[in-house]
């Protein structure tokens, strides 16, 4: 399935205007705007699709870059690994299908390789899992099962870590000129994340009275 980041780069390489309109409602939602889309295409119109799912774009490309950079350094090895395994997967698959047009149907070799890809799937899958986890939760799953007493603080404070990075981003959003509508879903996220970063201030206080604070 296609990112919402793919759906939109797509999309103003090849701008249909009945498309983008259908875009703008999944991925920005109704309104104002929304309605004076759905009037039809004109050159007011198509500028003002192109410039919101622009800006779309440009949004949802500084989130992922922010969580990326919240990665820690054993993820960024997995997933650099990952790529890794992802060539070494093609490569076989070619073997095979090299093997196999050339009427080779059983061999110790295809059988080796067969399992060396069911391997691989096994570890893609686990390190693409810890990505998901990490990006769900702010901290790797195996973090979660070490003791609390311990691993507590260090969580915690790799979360505050992690909402640091999105206050300052979302406030400087809304540093600049914005929709309403655009203006109301940042303060929004803004408000959701320094909630958190209280809550998180606050138990640290608890568990460490020498936590820095916020």
């Amino acid at each position: 399935m296609n990112s919402p980041i793919d759906l939109l780069t797509a999309w103003l390489q090849r701008p249909v205007y009945n498309e983008g309109v259908v875009l703008y409602e999944r991925l920005i939602g109704g309104g104002f705007l929304l309605t004076l889309l759905k009037t039809g295409e004109d050159d007011y119109n198509r500028e003002k699709l192109t410039t919101a799912l622009s800006d779309k774009l440009l949004s949802l490309q500084a989130d992922e870059k922010a969580l990326k950079e919240s990665y820690p350094v054993s993820l960024i090895t997995q997933l650099d690994g990952g790529g890794l395994l992802m060539d070494e997967r093609t490569i076989l698959k070619e073997r095979m299908r090299t093997l196999l047009n050339g009427g080779v149907t059983k061999s110790e070799e295809l059988k080796q390789m067969a399992f060396r890809i069911l391997a691989i799937k096994d570890e893609l899958d686990g390190i693409y899992g810890r990505k998901h986890f990490f990006e769900q939760n702010g901290f790797l799953p195996e973090q979660a099962s070490l003791a609390p007493e311990l691993e507590a603080p260090e969580l915690l404070l790799r979360r505050r870590n992690t909402l640091r990075t999105y206050v300052t981003k979302y406030t400087a959003l809304l540093a600049q000129p914005l929709a309403p509508n655009r203006q109301r879903k940042y303060l929004s996220k803004l408000e959701g994340f320094l909630q958190e970063l209280h809550g998180i201030d606050t138990h640290l206080a608890v568990l460490s009275p020498t936590a820095p604070p916020l």
